[in-house]
């Protein structure tokens, strides 16, 4: 089985402690997908990465971008995923931004979100180059219009044409705004996307 390292939502308790989570969904498709996912803890160090064996890394969702809303979590997690980010970058290992992934690799790009109103807990259907149509879940509170310098857009919501899949061929990126982890009427079709990418 292939190891995909993941990234986990920061959180804050009573007592103003940190701590990493990451959703049951994730386990749960790792197991019906067949690769054992790694989630990466907050104080986690970049030296460590030459310990593992892996053949990928999940920017998951959860959390805003610190630009946007103003928390000690979402900087403690900006600063660690853009350290990755440039880490994974310069070894040219796949990477997939989910989500808020894809909302901090466009900012890092100097893209601009847009704060919508309509994309949180719906369903919405996006259609892709070859004209096929998906249904997908969605639960971001940004958006992204403009593609960065690069990057391709393959999939577009078909409501306000903003971009729900963009692709890079080197390295090897690909961005989705919805969560394959979580249950979608096109699952099977999102499912083959997941698996394509990670060549499962």
């Amino acid at each position: 089985m292939k190891n995909i390292l993941i990234t986990q939502g920061i959180y804050k308790d009573r007592k103003n402690n940190f701590y990493t989570k990451l959703d049951l969904d994730w386990f749960l498709y790792a197991k019906k997908m067949k690769f054992n996912l790694q989630p990466l803890p907050i104080n986690f160090d970049l030296k460590y990465l030459k310990n593992y064996k892996f053949e990928g890394i999940i920017f998951s969702g959860g959390n805003d971008l610190y630009s946007y809303s103003k928390s000690k979590e979402n900087l403690l997690r900006d600063k660690l995923e853009k350290k990755l980010i440039n880490f994974f970058l310069k070894k040219k290992i796949p990477i997939m931004f989910i989500c808020r992934g894809m909302q901090l690799i466009s900012s890092m790009y100097n893209i601009k979100l847009e704060k919508t109103l309509n994309h949180v807990t719906r369903n919405q259907k996006i259609i892709l180059k070859d004209k096929k149509i998906l249904n997908v879940n969605s639960y971001h509170n940004y958006l992204i219009r403009k593609v960065p310098k690069n990057f391709s857009a393959v999939g577009k919501s078909i409501n306000d044409n903003s971009i729900e899949i963009m692709i890079k061929k080197s390295p090897k990126i690909l961005c989705l705004m919805f969560h394959p982890e979580r249950y979608s009427k096109s699952q099977k079709e999102v499912n083959k996307i997941f698996k394509s990418f990670f060549k499962l």
